[in-house]
């Protein structure tokens, strides 16, 4: 079965989504899927493996920008996947067309705009509300990342629950690791002047959706009430509003502690939550929250807002707070940064677990399922040799 999918919506697979895309396709490619790849050649590294390669249809640069690119959609996407069997958009709550030539399935990672008011302006505002569940009644399938989201769908954009199949993001531990601690520190000081302890925010520097102004606050009091020695690092690219949030810092009396470090090398995530004492993920909304699994995985303690699919994903091992409330967030990250060594230890050892119960072999296999179950019936036994080979793969890695 021939599998048509595209890389629009997906940031240039730097964010949650583009990283979704790009582990699947990387999965796909080694199961021996036979893949039908539409996006712009000057993304094509950040989708492929190097040295693998697959049916890549690229798609002019002239279609990138975000209004263009909806139209492409509607326009052009129909007529040149008709040799496929199934179309894949990865990014369904970003992209999606209205008219299919094949049976589509769609992934929807969040609705944030339902829940965080001025995320966007008014135009992107209403295509959010207004089209996209209609565009997503068109699908012949759902897939989402959290029954969080899953609730959404159902209770905000009507769509019925048979409709959704939930399956959850995951960590690749070959990238999420906990790192050495003397040598965190030595990267971090050399290839970005961070010297001593800190707290760390991975995430576009966005507002109000990323919150990043409430911790501001809860930083300050914990700098002015109990004198912490830390300094703030925020890591990400600016989107939108993200003046607000640099404004904010500015202002701050701890300004000379707050470091914005833009958008890093994906190897050194890892190196930044290896080094940091706690993680903090004040976000008001997400679909499902990796960064709180990839920091686990680095063996880092979180504190993370108590909104959406985010206690889901901590699974307990999170300390949760009020995103709304500065107090809260201060009064979470003082617990983590006070907790005895032998405490710590066993957050660590069941933060570790936690992300090891996620795997993306897990992930890619069942979405092929998903794609193989609503496809064209004609070459359904080609998909079932796929799927049986990623399933062979995944039983040998052990993979949960």
């Amino acid at each position: 079965m021939k599998i048509a999918t595209t890389t629009f919506g997906c940031d240039g697979g730097l964010s949650g989504i583009g990283r979704y895309a790009s582990t699947l396709l990387a999965h796909w490619i080694d199961a021996g899927a036979d893949i039908q790849v539409f996006g712009h050649n000057s993304e094509y590294s950040a989708y492929i493996p190097t040295g693998k390669s697959v049916d890549w249809h690229p798609i002019s640069e002239l279609w990138k920008k975000p209004l263009p690119n909806i139209l492409w959609h509607q326009l052009v996407l129909a007529g040149i996947t008709q040799k496929a069997d199934v179309l894949f958009l990865p990014a369904g709550n970003r992209r999606l067309p209205a008219r299919h030539s094949i049976p589509s399935v769609g992934t929807v990672h969040d609705c944030s705009s339902l829940h965080v008011k001025g995320k966007y302006d008014r135009s992107r505002d209403l295509y959010i509300k207004r089209v996209l569940p209609w565009l997503m009644h068109q699908l012949d399938h759902i897939v989402t990342v959290s029954e969080s989201t899953r609730t959404d769908l159902v209770q905000f954009c009507g769509i019925a629950p048979e409709s959704i199949t939930v399956i959850p993001l995951a960590v690749d531990h070959h990238v999420f690791f906990q790192r050495d601690e003397e040598f965190a520190v030595a990267h971090l000081h050399r290839s970005y002047g961070i010297a001593g302890p800190f707290l760390l925010y991975i995430a576009r520097v966005e507002h109000p959706g990323k919150n990043h102004i409430q911790l501001i606050s809860a930083f300050e009091a914990l700098k002015r009430q109990y004198k912490i020695p830390h300094k703030l690092v925020f890591v990400g690219p600016d989107k939108e509003r993200s003046e607000e949030v640099h404004a904010a810092a500015s202002r701050s009396s701890v300004s000379q502690d707050i470091i914005f470090t833009g958008t890093v090398p994906s190897n050194d995530l890892s190196i930044f939550y290896s080094a940091a004492d706690v993680f903090v993920f004040p976000s008001l909304y997400e679909g499902f929250g990796l960064p709180l699994l990839e920091s686990m995985a680095c063996g880092t303690p979180v504190a993370c807002s108590d909104r959406s699919s985010l206690p889901e994903v901590g699974g307990g091992c999170a300390v949760l707070f009020d995103p709304d409330d500065p107090t809260a967030i201060a009064s979470a990250i003082r617990k983590l940064l006070e907790e005895s060594d032998a405490d710590r230890a066993v957050r660590i050892r069941a933060g570790r677990m936690r992300s090891n119960q996620y795997s993306w072999q897990r992930t890619a296999n069942r979405t092929l399922e998903v794609l193989e179950r609503y496809g064209k019936p004609v070459h359904k036994r080609s998909l079932d040799a796929v799927t049986k080979m990623a399933s062979d793969s995944f039983d040998r890695n052990g993979s949960l």
